[in-house]
């Protein structure tokens, strides 16, 4: 890049200067970023649809990434409150409450931290996952690249806690990068600042450790051009204790339109609700981070795997509260997704072909998802994806200050409606009425992306559903 010449995105829009870059991470509301910052997440907001791989040498023994790892000497049978390296300083420790389900089972350290010396995932084919996230319908891709437990997933210069330690040899991170490069989908990195491997991380040596954390993030950075988000995940420790500025500084020196999420001591491009669907809201984006089974890494086919239709729920729900759905995928130690997650996966790709129209680019609203719906609008099309019909038969919704010209199902067939001051009325034929998901479209006469439902009346569709 010549240095005469200021950043700029893809579409060639200046990108902001540091001190701007800095500014709007330290701000939540989109309204108060600048818009440069507000439109650095146009293509995350139009996506939607995410996958998250959270992987390591932990699948091998078929337990939690990091959380599975004892700090106190027992040979994994023993269920008790366990302390964890905590960094020391500020106030900050791990946490020390007993295990919780997902933690299981517990595995000794000195089981734990030699995993790796037998991870050979034979079957891993990056382009192989890949396609399959594509033909879900995903638009983007996040790498677990370090975890708490310090194992690095690539062959980083800067450790030898890497994938050159093991068997394997080969750089997954690396490798993913480019089989999305050559895929043409968005990919990003997870990196934790906490390390519970990394002898500097602690009170004595805590600079020390920054460091090695900003060189390891520059050199993914380096190897990697189109890493395009970097997702940390130390929500609630403080931006000095990781000397954010510096971080930051390097990170927008390096890669200026990258997005970053809110766990870093600031709140950053984008809020992370875990496990659950995040709030209906306008003003600040999120991104639900949600797994299959409960847990972020493989535990084995004796663990269940949600139905496909509460994985369409909830990235419908996410659409329809105006956020993302970032849905994880916990490699076998083969390197292969599980074939039941993969089944979700395709069945979701298969919908999103014929309904994609109603979630890629849309914004939540107008009306707020509850049990029986969630809606998502573009232009002058709102969409209602019904998950319960009413024992009438009948959704009544409240009234738009829009006329509505038609009404139909998306994927065809004409619903007859009524409109008034006071509800909208649809009444589809019952052969619309499909069981467990419709998706209705109204045709508006107006653009609907900036109307609001009066808010007394707002639920109107909750209070009409059955509740079998």
């Amino acid at each position: 890049m010549n240095p005469a010449t200021p950043p700029a995105d893809s579409s060639g829009r200046a990108l902001p200067d540091f001190a701007a870059f800095l500014a709007d991470q330290k701000v939540a509301n989109r309204a108060d970023k600048s818009e440069a910052g507000r439109r650095r997440l146009d293509w995350w907001r139009e996506a939607r649809f995410g996958m998250f791989i959270h992987w390591g040498p932990s699948s091998v023994a078929a337990c939690e990434i990091s959380w599975s790892k004892q700090f106190y000497p027992d040979p994994g049978e023993t269920i008790r409150p366990n302390p964890r390296p905590g960094p020391g300083l500020m106030g900050m420790g791990e946490w020390t409450e007993p295990w919780l389900d997902w933690f299981h089972p517990p595995v000794p350290r000195e089981i734990y931290d030699k995993l790796h010396q037998s991870f050979y995932p034979s079957q891993f084919d990056a382009d192989r996952i890949v396609a399959q996230a594509k033909a879900a319908g995903m638009r983007y891709i996040i790498q677990v690249a370090k975890h708490h437990d310090g194992f690095c997933m690539w062959n980083s210069a800067f450790t030898d806690f890497d994938m050159s330690a093991t068997p394997f040899k080969r750089d997954i991170i690396g490798e993913m990068a480019e089989a999305c490069r050559k895929a043409d989908i968005k990919f990003g990195i997870y990196y934790s600042q906490r390390d519970w491997h990394h002898p500097d991380y602690g009170p004595e040596r805590m600079a020390r450790y920054n460091e090695y954390m900003r060189n390891q993030i520059a050199e993914l950075l380096d190897r990697h051009p189109n890493i395009s988000l970097l997702w940390f995940d130390s929500e609630g420790y403080p931006f000095d204790l990781w000397e954010g500025e510096a971080l930051y500084r390097m990170v927008h020196r390096l890669r200026p339109d990258i997005i970053i999420n809110n766990r870093c001591g600031v709140p950053g491009d984008y809020d992370t609700p875990e496990q659950y669907v995040g709030d209906y809201r306008l003003d600040r984006d999120w991104e639900s981070n949600m797994t299959f089974t409960g847990f972020w890494a493989w535990h084995g086919y004796q663990t269940k795997v949600i139905s496909f239709e509460q994985c369409l729920r909830n990235l419908i729900s996410c659409a329809g509260g105006n956020g993302n759905l970032l849905m994880n995928i916990g490699p076998m130690p083969t390197g292969e997704i599980d074939t039941r997650e993969a089944d979700r996966l395709r069945r979701v790709g298969d919908w999103l072909r014929t309904h994609g129209e109603s979630i890629y680019g849309t914004r939540g609203g107008p009306y707020k998802p509850d049990a029986t719906l969630a809606a998502t609008r573009r232009g002058n099309k709102i969409f209602l994806h019904v998950f319960q019909w009413p024992d009438s038969g009948v959704l009544r919704l409240p009234p738009l200050n829009t006329r509505v010209l038609t009404a139909s199902r998306l994927i065809g067939g004409a619903c007859s409606f009524t409109q008034s001051a006071s509800e909208i009325a649809i009444t589809p034929p019952l052969d619309l009425r499909e069981p467990t998901l419709t998706t209705l479209v109204l045709e508006c006469d107006q653009d609907v992306s900036c109307i609001e439902v009066p808010p007394q009346t707002a639920g109107m569709s909750g209070q009409t559903a059955s509740r079998s």
